[in-house]
Parts: structure tokens; sequence; C-alpha cells
């Protein structure tokens, strides 16, 4: 009994190891089905899915991350597959399995030798040999010392290299390629010639046309033919299948730069803060100016309807009746229905009941001689009593009837 649940406990305790090894696999069949449907960006995220499932099968890690690499060399990010084909090899090493670890370090060398680091990549080539020295592999070292060679222009170590009659289609490539560079117009033609019927590589065919057209004055018109018309699909594939490879390198690149992917949100938000502020200040001016607008607007109205009242005032035939001076009461009860309580604010301001007098008659627009009439006093004395008045206002005596329009409408 107590076996049994030791049993169950070690397989619950598995479960969600196994989970996540399954999940990783099933996102790296993914990866795999979308690459060969020509789904290139769906295919790099299921293979970042599967690399965050956090499986503990290198062997799985090394096969996903060779995928990837294999994605960013074909899209020519060369720099990116050789760091990809790192951690590739890195995984490989940790699972010990010497023949995957080789040519993970072969493939390394490959990028190192495309790049024009002929040194280093002949020192990882030595790296695999050493690693795993049988024949799966030699192959693979042969096609990398070759590229290597032509990729520093050493065309004649490239035929060298390429000189075995059993080679592949890319040594072939290469050895076609090499004549065509040294010039030796008839040995690239042969050998375009015998690679062209055994090839469907849409980059081969491109560069095989170049060769047949520029070194083969005697090549077979109809084959010319076919390769041209094809060629045009051929390039169009071609720059179709670069565009999604470099938008899944791009993917990838994010993934393995996070400390980079977040000081780009950082910076997004940054401008988005920055333009959320701006927004808010253009709001709160153009809120300042229609309130400055609204309140001048009804000073206006104000002042037209003040001037309306003063001008009744003016044309009344009983002014003198309405306005009784000798009795302040009853002038300021007149005044408060006519000026908006004009009076008390000039008594709160510190104004006597004969500043007051002067004000509203000021106001209403008597001359002096009128208002002398009215107080029954010479209109020289008017002209001093008002210049007194408006000095107690902080104005001089021909602007106190602005003044006193503006106290009656604030």
């Amino acid at each position: 009994m107590k076996a049994a649940c030791k049993i169950i406990l070690f397989l619950l305790f598995l479960a969600p190891l196994y989970g996540r090894a399954s999940d990783a696999r099933s996102y790296y069949e993914e990866g795999k089905a979308l690459r060969e449907k020509g789904e290139q960006v769906a295919a790099m995220r299921a293979f970042i899915r599967a690399i965050h499932c956090e499986t503990e099968n290198e062997a799985l890690l090394g096969r996903i991350y060779s995928n990837m690499a294999n994605m960013c060399r074909q899209a020519d990010d060369h720099e990116t597959a050789f760091e990809v084909y790192k951690l590739s090899a890195e995984h490989f090493a940790k699972s010990y399995d010497s023949l995957t670890y080789a040519y993970a370090l072969n493939n390394m060398a490959w990028e190192q030798a495309v790049m024009g680091h002929k040194p280093q990549a002949l020192a990882l080539i030595d790296s695999a040999v050493t690693c795993y020295p049988y024949l799966p592999l030699t192959q693979k070292v042969v096609e990398t010392k070759a590229a290597a060679c032509f990729f520093t222009q050493e065309y004649d170590s490239v035929l060298y290299y390429t000189s075995s009659s059993h080679g592949s289609d890319y040594l072939l490539m290469l050895r076609a390629q090499a004549f065509s560079f040294l010039q030796m117009d008839d040995s690239a033609s042969r050998y375009a010639k015998e690679l062209l019927p055994r090839t469907r590589n849409p980059f081969y065919l491109d560069d095989l046309y170049y060769i047949l057209t520029h070194n083969d004055a005697t090549a077979d018109k109809e084959t010319l033919l076919r390769l041209a018309s094809n060629r045009a699909d051929v390039q169009k594939q071609i720059k179709e299948r670069h565009g999604q490879l470099a938008l899944a390198v791009n993917l990838l690149q994010q993934d393995l730069n996070p400390e980079k992917q977040r000081w780009t949100i950082w910076f997004i938000l940054l401008i988005m803060c920055g333009l959320a502020l701006l927004s808010w200040l253009i709001f709160i001016a153009w809120q300042q100016h229609k309130l400055r607008a609204e309140k001048a607007k009804f000073e206006r109205t104000r002042i037209q309807e003040l001037n309306a009242n003063k001008q009744l005032l003016l044309e009344s035939e009983d002014i003198r009746q309405e306005l009784v001076w000798n009795d302040y009461e009853a002038l300021c009860r007149e005044i408060n229905k006519r000026f908006y309580n004009l009076a008390t604010k000039l008594q709160d301001m510190g104004m006597n009941e004969q500043d007051i007098r002067m004000c509203i008659l000021v106001l209403i627009g008597l001359s002096h001689k009128e208002i002398a009439e009215m107080l029954n006093c010479s209109p020289k004395s008017i002209g001093k009593l008002k210049d007194l008045t408006a000095k107690k206002l902080g104005v001089s005596g021909g602007q106190l009837q602005e003044k006193l329009l503006k106290t009656a409408i604030l």
C-alpha cells in the first residue's frame, strides 16, 4: 500500500513536467508543419511558445533553436542565426548527443563562413570533427569549408573541396559558380547543366539562369526560355518568402532581447503620456479661452443693458421726480432697481451720499451744467467734485463713467 502511494505521488510530481514537455513538443510539431506550408511568421510564434514551455528536454530545445536559426539563415540575418545556433549547440551539449552537437557547431561555422570570418569558421569545423569524426558529418564539413573559401573569394580552394563526383547539390552549385568567377565558361556551363535537372531550389535556379546566360553561348534556347519564364515567379517567391522570414526573425529578436523590448514599451508609454498631457493642456487652454469669451460676451451684454437703462433715464421726462435726491433711501431703491445695486456697491467702497449722487449723474451722462442744476451748485464746483469722486475710485475725471459702468456689471 505504501509503495503504491509513493508511486502515485511520484507520478503526480512528474505530471506537470510531462505536461510542459508535451506542450513544447506539440508547439514544435506545429511550427514545423507551418514552415512546410510557408507560414513563416506563424511558425516562429509556435517555436517561441515552445521555448517558453520551460521543458527539460534538452534535445527538443536544441531542435527548436536549430529550426529558428535556419529561418534566420534563410532571411540572410547571419549574425542572429549564429547566436541562435549557439543556443542550439548549448542544449545539444547538455543532451549528450555528440552528433547533433557536432552539426550545431558546423552550422555555427557555416554562418561565420558566410560573414567572411574564415579562421573562426575553420576553428568551429575542427571542434565539430573532434566531437564526431564519423561519416554522417563529413559532407556537411566539406560544404562548410567550401563555403568559407567561396565567401573569401578563394575559388581554387572551392574547386578542391567540390571535386568529389558524388557531391551534394550545394557543392555542385558552388563549383559552377567558382568556375564562373574564374571565367572558365565551359566548365561553369557544364556543371550548371548537370545541376539543372536535379534541383527545384529557387535560389539555385536563379543562379543557374545567370550562369547559363553569361557563360554559355551555345546553351539550349529552350532551356533558357523555360528558365526565363519561371525566373519572374521564382524571384517573386524568393521576395515573398524573404519578407515573411524577416518578420519572423524580428519576432525572435524581440523575444531574445526582452530588455530592448521593455525599453521600447516604456518609450511608447512615455510618448502616450506626453500626448495625453499635451491634450489636457490644450483642453484647459481651450476651456479658459471659452470662459474668457463667455465672460466678455456677458460683460458686453450687461454694458448694453446698462446703456439701454441709462438712455431710458435720459429720455424720461420725470427724471427729477423719480430720483429723489433729498431722500437717500428712496434714491437707493430707485438706483438699485435701475442699476443692479450700484449704489450699494459704491457705499461699500467708501462713497458718501454726495459721492453716490455725483456717480449716478455722471453714469447717466448728464453734463456739468445739468448736474449743477440738480445739485443746486455752480458748474465749476461740479468739475472739482467730479475729480474728487473719481480720485476715490482710483481714476481720473474723464475715466469715471467707464469705471462706474464696469463697477455696475461686476
